[in-house]
């Protein structure tokens, strides 16, 4: 369903993180024992990188075959819309759900990332919404510190936000027709 949705005034403030295991290949699901609240002066540059790959798409709504109710990502998404500080309640669900349905031998561990995003412009409207993205490769990056007066140069591995493998949007808007879903799957 085409939808009229505008995220340059939206804001990514809070985010949970997991690393999301195959329980079929024994790999354990971890996740962050705190919300990290997300410092302003980096809040413009990781909010375009969360919402990038959301531009463009058609916006489907959560359908359940008995009741909204039943289905799982609608409750959680629900719940956190109707109270935001259970942030890292709602994000600990959300992986552990994500966990135990990545059994099938196809499916890769990687790093979740689950962001509080406010201020989305829908319809006319601002709503706030719930990102989660999935990466299922890191790749080496370089990075030059000062160390006791001279330049160091290390190696690190990261996630390279163009090549984000899965990612859903939940937007906070007519919740009781299944509310407003962006998805977009990279790995096929």
């Amino acid at each position: 369903m085409p939808v009229k949705l505008r995220l340059n005034t939206a804001t990514a403030t809070r985010i949970v993180l997991a690393k999301v295991g195959n329980p079929q290949r024994q790999e354990p699901l971890q996740t962050s024992r705190q919300v990290f609240d997300i410092a302003e002066a980096d809040q413009e540059v990781l909010t375009a990188l969360f919402l990038k790959p959301f531009k463009n798409l058609i916006a489907h709504r959560f359908v359940h075959h008995a009741s909204l109710d039943h289905h799982e990502m609608h409750r959680c998404s629900r719940a956190l819309f109707a109270d935001p500080s259970r942030m890292l309640e709602t994000g600990v669900e959300i992986a552990r759900r994500l966990h135990a349905k990545s059994n099938h031998p196809n499916i890769k561990s990687g790093d979740l990332c689950i962001v509080f995003i406010k201020e989305i412009h829908i319809e006319g409207e601002l709503v706030n919404g719930l990102c989660i993205l999935k990466s299922e490769s890191v790749v080496p990056f370089l990075s030059i510190t000062t160390q006791d007066g001279d330049l160091h140069l290390s190696t690190q591995q990261g996630i390279q936000p163009e090549k984000i493998d899965k990612g859903c949007l939940i937007l906070d808007y007519q919740a009781a027709k299944g509310g407003y879903v962006l998805t977009f799957d990279r790995s096929g």
